[in-house]
């Protein structure tokens, strides 16, 4: 599965095909059709697997368990949401970093691509029209009650950690960059992965591009909504130093546009995923990523 570096990625060589469901096992795509994109390399097709630039956490983050109060999120059957409901990374853009904003034209190119080619995916315009797209992008939602000369929220996108589906592990690998010298670490929880990819920590991901989605259903709108789902295949993340300002806080995001993804999360309990082996390892010397 090559990787390619977001700044050397080609639209021209990704391919969408028409998301369907899956007749050996069709619990996968009960709420949703999937399919798999593809990225041609060297006349062969691949899953897409994109290298983004080194950046900064210094908003949103891992979504947190508890609320302001204390009491812990809860799923649909009452229970505190599990690793795999809340397993994803809101990573803000920064559009005076020039990579961030490079980053941002780049996956904002992809939005488009998607909705061009939406007739194309669905087979026929009637079908297309039903359907409206998730963007991978998308525009933070304001603090209706903050002070006038608060800074406003970010843009931002989100990637997806990868768990096992038996064992509910992690299968998302995290590396640590000390001055270059490269460890990947034990890393078997969101917990774990919290206490690195941590407020104002300097992190680079490799995400794939794992589906293709279209929801079954229609939403408030009468439209059924398409996108792409991001997942974190690994991430490499500069040590920091422990600070006792920091607390689980810093990744809680009250807006109402968090809220509306957090049941999106629960809704869509993970009944969706692989039956892969889980690979659990120590800490040891890793490959060099590109």
């Amino acid at each position: 599965m090559p990787v390619v570096k977001y700044s050397e990625f080609d639209l021209k060589n990704l391919h969408f095909s028409e998301p369907v469901e899956n007749k050996t096992i069709p619990e996968i795509t009960k709420y949703q059709l999937l399919s798999v994109p593809a990225y041609e390399v060297d006349g062969k097709d691949e899953m897409p697997t994109i290298q983004g630039p080194w950046m900064a956490l210094d908003y949103y983050g891992i979504p947190a368990k508890n609320d302001r109060s204390g009491k812990p999120y809860l799923n649909a059957a009452g229970q505190p949401l599990s690793d795999q409901q809340r397993g994803k990374l809101k990573i803000p853009f920064n559009m005076d970093d020039a990579d961030s904003k490079k980053l941002y034209d780049f996956l904002s190119a992809i939005d488009k691509k998607c909705v061009d080619e939406r007739d194309a995916i669905f087979g026929d315009k009637k079908k297309a029209n039903a359907y409206r797209y998730q963007a991978i992008v998308r525009k933070a939602v304001q603090n209706p009650d903050a002070p006038e000369d608060a800074e406003p929220r970010p843009d931002y996108f989100v990637l997806k950690f990868d768990f096992d589906n038996k064992s509910k592990l992690m299968k998302s690998k995290i590396f640590l960059n000390d001055d270059g010298e490269r460890t990947e670490a034990e890393v078997k929880t969101l917990d774990d992965a919290q206490k690195l990819l941590r407020y104002k920590c300097q992190f680079r991901p490799i995400m794939t591009i794992s589906k293709l989605y279209a929801a079954r259903s229609a939403g408030g709108d009468g439209k059924r909504s398409y996108g792409l789902g991001l997942k974190i295949k690994m991430v490499e993340v500069k040590p920091m130093k422990q600070s006792s300002e920091e607390t689980e806080t810093f990744f809680i995001d009250s807006d109402v546009e968090e809220e509306v993804e957090r049941k999106q999360l629960v809704s869509e309990t993970t009944k969706k995923g692989d039956d892969s082996k889980t690979e659990t390892k120590g800490r040891k010397k890793a490959s060099a990523v590109v």
